[in-house]
């Protein structure tokens, strides 16, 4: 429930005040820092952020108190791609032995033959209990938040039929009441080629005809994704989807250009994606030649890591280009990657990053790829009261840390949700 709360003292309080919309260019790494912050929460909203002198002056001392001396304070983090609702593979074909597969030098369509990926998946997941999928899907949620992590999307897609896909929509939605994140539906279609033989033709169409439709009509998902990848879902056919989402009125999102050059950063781009995802080998001249457009980039250093790429997204190119950046975990049944602070880390060793860069685009950025840049991931009056409180002076150690537990307190809508370790602030 919404609720009333002073945060004080801190040693940074990162405010990355909203300017309109994601952050680009050199503003993409502007956090917006006060010292000795302080944010005045009531009845859940932000009523008033800077020194904690004018804040405690401007909303009064008389509502619960927490002191964060000697600690940061951010917006709460804002993880916009996973997929948390899957059962998983055993045996052979499990998530860990797929990865020393790829050690040993597999690729992907090795593993697909040899019975594992994305159809060991998503027929485990057919075959799960829903309460099977709901108590996984919470204790990923558990670890997530704890994060710092206020808002999560979330993404269908081990369903491939109409009947499975819608059953995973509904329970993403029952799923809530499991955390208290606040929970994004997406709907994800057209992702890997079949294995049953129907052919792509046949599975556009089929999204065309009957699922697309259908989560439209029952409301349950927010967006829909689709991945365009040579091999599996080229160009045209995105392109196809794409038009048939901007007719219903339903945003769009792309995994894009993630195993090859596939068009996928141009086809979201040019088709009003709100953001393209992955982009590991999409060229350079193909960023520079869409310079400043709105669709915003996520790139996932995890992803690449934990898949062997042998390319990383031009992350830098996309911030010189003024194409905004969010960063995200893509949590999924392959990359158990919980940790959205250690994924701001790693985005900065991987992409060379700067730690206010990666920052801002687990906030701010991400908040906007998930049209939710007007109420959070930022310390704005009128925002949602959502913070993530962190053990260090300042928010450039994230980048040090590489996954030790700095998160000591997460707030939602002006309420404690997490507490850890020691050096959780007591209250004042």
């Amino acid at each position: 429930m919404p609720a009333d709360l002073n945060v004080i003292h801190a040693a940074q309080l990162a405010r990355i005040l909203d300017r309109g919309g994601p952050r680009r260019g050199r503003l993409q790494g502007e956090l917006d820092l006060v010292a000795d912050g302080a944010v005045a929460i009531r009845g859940g909203q932000i009523v008033a952020a800077g020194p904690t002198r004018q804040v405690l002056e401007a909303a009064g001392a008389d509502v619960p108190t927490l002191d964060a001396s000697g600690l940061c304070v951010l917006p709460g983090l804002v993880d916009c791609h996973s997929h948390p609702l899957y059962a998983g593979h055993e045996g052979g074909n499990g998530p860990a032995r797929e990865y020393v597969r790829r050690l040993e030098g597999a690729k992907s369509w090795d593993i697909r033959a040899e019975g594992g990926g994305i159809w060991a998946v998503i027929e485990a997941t057919r075959n799960a209990s829903d309460q099977a999928l709901l108590d996984s899907a919470a204790r990923a949620y558990a670890d997530i938040l704890a994060g710092g992590v206020t808002t999560l999307e979330v993404k269908s897609g081990f369903g491939y039929t109409c009947e499975q896909e819608l059953r995973q929509l509904r329970l993403l939605r029952e799923s809530a009441a499991r955390t208290p994140m606040d929970l994004v539906y997406t709907y994800v279609g057209a992702e890997f080629h079949p294995r049953d033989g129907t052919s792509l033709e046949a599975c556009v169409q089929n999204i065309l005809d009957r699922i697309l439709p259908a989560v439209r009509a029952q409301g349950i998902a927010e967006f829909h994704d689709m991945c365009c990848e040579d091999g599996d879902y080229s160009a045209p056919l995105i392109v196809r989807l794409l038009e048939a989402s901007r007719r219903l009125g339903m945003p769009t999102r792309v995994h894009a250009d993630a195993n090859s050059h596939s068009k996928g950063w141009r086809t979201a781009v040019e088709g009003g994606a709100v953001t393209a995802d992955h982009l590991t080998y999409t060229p350079d001249e193909e960023i520079r030649a869409l310079a400043g457009c709105d669709t915003v980039a996520v790139v996932m250093p995890l992803a690449e890591q934990i898949f062997l790429d042998q390319r990383r997204a031009n992350a830098r190119l996309f911030i010189e280009c003024s194409v905004p950046l969010a960063v995200s975990t893509d949590f999924n049944a392959n990359i158990h990657a919980t940790s959205l602070p250690l994924t701001i880390a790693l985005a900065c060793t991987w992409f060379r990053l700067t730690p206010a860069e990666a920052i801002v685009g687990a906030t701010l950025n991400a908040a906007y790829a998930l049209r939710r840049g007007g109420d959070r991931g930022s310390l704005d009056v009128g925002k949602r009261g959502d913070l993530a409180i962190l053990d260090c002076s300042h928010p450039d150690e994230i980048a040090l840390a590489m996954g030790a537990p700095l998160v000591r307190c997460v707030i939602a809508q002006g309420q404690v949700v997490h507490r850890s370790g020691p050096g959780a602030p007591p209250a004042a």
